[in-house]
């Protein structure tokens, strides 16, 4: 059986992702890159083993490093 946090942290990570904005301006994709961060920090606190913590934790930081370099870029940089 799925931990229950497990499979909610999963659906919210599922349901950002799929809002993915397309054809926006920067700030409004760098706003969503913050969201997907926040996701995969829930995440992180409920997965049960330390090595995807540890995974899921380092993206949530290069999500949030991607927002900040669009701000201060104005263009979307993968």
């Amino acid at each position: 059986m799925v931990d229950p946090m497990l499979k909610a942290a999963l659906r919210r990570l599922r349901a950002v992702k799929s809002k993915r904005p397309i054809g926006v301006e920067p700030g409004e994709f760098a706003d969503w890159r913050e969201k997907i961060a926040d996701c995969l920090d829930g995440l992180a606190s409920a997965l049960p083993f330390e090595e995807d913590q540890i995974r899921a934790r380092a993206e949530a930081v290069s999500a949030r490093a991607q927002a900040d370099e669009i701000r201060r870029r104005g263009v979307i940089v993968f």
